[in-house]
């Protein structure tokens, strides 16, 4: 029988919620990122009906870390483009 834990899915879940996409190490800061906004959503599931105030902090949450996740990465892919010398400018 196939170990559930060890199946390519699962591997690139737990990758792309804990993991560096580049390097493949955990990543400490992407791992409690994760945590919070995981323990947001669950708090928001458990209330009963939120308020409009409740569901802004909510979705602010969730929404800027995804947003400010990708700024930084491209920010990062900017600079990594400038140093190998491989900007699109010819």
């Amino acid at each position: 029988m196939k170990n559930p834990i060890a199946s390519p899915w699962v591997k690139s879940f737990v990758k792309a919620l804990a993991g560096n996409e580049v390097t493949g190490a955990p990543s400490h800061t992407k791992i409690w990122a994760s945590v919070a906004c995981a323990t947001a959503t669950w708090k928001f599931i458990h209330i009963p009906e939120p308020s409009v105030d409740i569901w802004m902090a909510y979705l602010g949450l969730v929404g800027g870390y995804a947003l400010g996740r990708r700024w930084i990465a491209a920010k990062q892919d900017v600079e990594t483009k400038k140093i190998e010398g491989t900007n699109n400018e010819e």
